[in-house]
């Protein structure tokens, strides 16, 4: 497997991957500040972010997801999520996205993010194996 858990802390189940060692021929990929913010805005064009954190959190996975897809790989290939938030929450509907799989972890408590009204971001790194 070219990702592999690493885990010295002989922890069975966490909520998160303490490393994951990388090893094989591959491409990483960047996503950007994903946040529930359509994809395909249009400049100029506004967005009102809901006011549940659930459902940006659903619209921010569902944007991720479509750049994963676009990119021919899955959450599973997802190495490391930053995560940022105003208020805390999310973590079922996170699981729901990842099952089992549970890539390397940061999460950040702000005071507020760039756009009004939005209540989460994402940073997120994967990799893609090369054909």
């Amino acid at each position: 497997m070219p990702v592999q858990v690493v885990n010295t802390r002989n922890v069975a189940k966490t909520s998160f991957a303490p490393g994951l060692r990388i090893s094989s021929d591959m491409d990483l990929l960047f996503l950007s500040g994903m946040t529930a913010r359509p994809l395909t805005l249009e400049d100029g064009e506004t967005y009102d972010y809901p006011d549940s954190l659930e459902e940006q959190t659903r619209a921010t996975l569902e944007n991720v997801k479509s750049v994963l897809d676009e990119a021919g790989i899955t959450f599973r290939e997802v190495v490391k999520i930053v995560r940022f938030y105003t208020e805390p929450g999310g973590n079922d509907i996170r699981a729901e996205y990842l099952g089992d799989w549970m890539p390397c972890s940061t999460t950040l408590g702000v005071e507020r993010l760039p756009d009004p009204g939005c209540k989460i971001m994402y940073d997120v790194t994967a990799v893609v194996p090369r054909a």
